[in-house]
């Protein structure tokens, strides 16, 4: 994986979270799409005071995607900073493993088959953020184990 950053965290140091990134996507992508993809992490300042903490966008295609921005709130403290991260990471997954595609034109995204509106259900109800919000703990908590050894 090529990892890039730009920007700097406030609380939290570029190399935890660049290591992170790293073990989540070694968990959830496998050896062979790990080594194809590249990723940005952004540590956005315009993310400061919203209630967003991050977003996750694709550069390239949305079928199978490689390369990616992880736009990430540069303040946020470390476990934050880190569940989001994995969160995040779960979308990367998503477009990488060509489980979802945007129809951006459209306002549809397709995600395991099935064609949603984006606008059309509740964000704690879209299938895709369920699969993110599932997982990030595990990957947060599992993250956590493997750098106190």
């Amino acid at each position: 994986m090529y990892l890039k950053t730009v920007g700097k965290p406030s609380k939290v140091s570029t190399k935890l979270c660049k290591e992170a990134v790293k073990y989540y996507g070694r968990h959830l992508l496998g050896n062979n799409l790990y080594h194809k993809l590249s990723i940005e992490i952004l540590f956005d300042k315009a993310l400061i005071d919203t209630n967003e903490y991050a977003y996750c966008d694709w550069q390239d295609d949305s079928y199978r995607a490689k390369e990616f921005v992880i736009g990430i709130d540069p303040n946020l403290g470390k476990r934050n900073m880190l569940l989001a991260l994995a969160h995040e990471m779960v979308h990367v997954k998503q477009y990488a493993k060509g489980e979802m595609k945007d129809y951006a034109r459209v306002n549809k995204i397709k995600f395991r088959g099935q064609i949603i509106e984006d606008n059309s259900m509740d964000y704690w109800d879209l299938p895709w953020e369920i699969e993110a919000h599932g997982r990030e703990r595990g990957l947060y908590y599992r993250f956590i184990e493997s750098i106190r050894k």
